[in-house]
């Protein structure tokens, strides 16, 4: 969970993320909104963190973990 009600799922490639969001369209809440963006692995680890006064520690390295 990135935030609140915003979700990240890691693919190993793109017909495993096709297949991801077919899942997605056949299970969608008759009143829910889902919003799909695909982003390659590279895309996700340039990602900038823009934080304000409030100090917390955010991973901006290679190193951060991914569990499944």
């Amino acid at each position: 969970m990135e935030q609140e009600s915003v979700y990240s799922k890691l693919a190993p490639n793109g017909t495993v993320a096709d297949s991801l969001i077919q899942n997605i369209r056949k299970n969608i809440p008759e009143k829910g909104l889902i919003q799909v963006l695909k982003v390659t692995e590279k895309q996700y680890s340039n990602m900038e963190f823009v934080l304000g006064n409030k100090r917390g520690e955010v991973l901006t390295t290679d190193e951060r973990l991914v569990e499944l």
